[in-house]
């Protein structure tokens, strides 16, 4: 299929996407009722959330340093904090795009493969899955009500999220470890394509493979942790806050054990392609408040809004200002996205 036709197919099934989740989530809304919901937040308590946004996202970049670590030394935290927040900024334009304009955005400020780079960007995505099952199996402890019967699905997307995730990471990790393997695999089809071709393959491969050599430095394994740790705290602790701005602490004593439930359902909204989550988070979010915990249709609607908002707007505005000042192109950028595709 032609990469350009094949692009835009992704990009208008994105669209449907967005448009229908957000016709589910708003569907029934009383506008009027909502209008005075939003007129009458405390947008305060809305805004404190997006300093907190960015103090996770710095400790992502921290423990992305070490990801990346064995492929290269003593990067700079400025240029890696960068190349995160210019990916986020892409995946509210063009969802899942991010995760090739970050390794882009490193290799040029870094100089570092972006190969190597991808494979720790992939790494990334299996540790938040890992993350969201254990979110997951901590909701019994925090949560008592009909969460099966209101999200019959969830038990066994937990499952399937898991062992996918760990087979997958396994298979990379095995291959990084067997290197001779791949090497008698790139020999195979080394007569079968030109030459140069090949050292293309064998250098991108190779590289990739790259990505996963933290799995053999053990002495960094304890920040990895401790940093993965610290992110999803401060998820939680994200959603928390804005339970104030709506009065939701006081009406339905919402807590922080609510603020991790209502976190784990509404990163399955991550998963799914549309530009910064837009449709998805809102639907699982307002779901996740009405269904579980009885909050107004038009408190959960609001929430939803302005708390996607803040990140949606903030992020997106912060990597514009890194992506303009660090002199990224976009015809770059998308010419490594067909290149994708072909």
């Amino acid at each position: 299929m032609n990469p350009k036709l094949k692009n835009f197919l992704k990009y208008f099934f994105s669209i449907i996407l967005t448009f229908g989740f957000l016709y589910f989530a708003f569907k029934g809304i009383d506008f009027a009722k909502l209008y005075e919901v939003l007129v009458n937040a405390n947008y305060w308590w809305a805004l404190a959330m997006f300093p907190i946004l960015l103090l996770s996202h710095a400790i992502r970049t921290w423990r992305w340093y070490y990801l990346l670590s064995p492929v290269k030394k003593e990067m700079k935290f400025r240029n890696l904090f960068s190349a995160l927040i210019i990916g986020y900024m892409m995946n509210n334009v063009l969802p899942r795009v991010g995760e090739l304009v970050r390794p882009y955005a490193i290799g040029k400020l870094e100089n570092v493969s972006r190969s190597a780079a991808f494979a720790t960007v992939i790494v990334e995505r299996f540790f938040d899955i890992i993350s969201f099952v254990i979110l997951m199996a901590m909701i019994p402890l925090v949560y008592s009500g009909p969460l099966t019967e209101t999200f019959p699905w969830l038990e066994n997307t937990g499952i399937w999220a898991t062992l996918i995730t760990l087979l997958i990471l396994g298979i990379f990790i095995f291959l990084m470890m067997r290197r001779d393997i791949v090497e008698k695999f790139l020999n195979y089809i080394k007569p079968h394509i030109s030459e140069k071709k090949s050292k293309l393959v064998n250098h991108i491969v190779l590289s990739f493979l790259d990505g996963f050599l933290f799995f053999k430095d053990r002495s960094n394994y304890l920040a990895i942790i401790f940093t993965s740790i610290l992110i999803w705290l401060l998820y939680i602790l994200m959603m928390f806050l804005p339970f104030y701005a709506f009065g939701l602490v006081d009406k339905y004593n919402l807590d922080l054990g609510t603020a991790l439930v209502v976190q784990a359902i509404s990163s399955i909204g991550i998963l799914i392609p549309t530009p910064g989550a837009t449709g998805p988070y809102h639907y699982f979010t307002i779901q996740t408040l009405t269904k579980l915990y009885g909050v107004d249709n038009e408190l959960a609607v609001s929430y939803a809004t302005v708390t996607h908002a803040v990140g949606f707007i903030g992020i997106t505005l912060l990597g514009a200002f890194y992506f303009f000042k660090d002199k990224m192109s976009m015809s770059e950028i998308m010419q490594q996205n067909e290149d994708k595709d072909k």
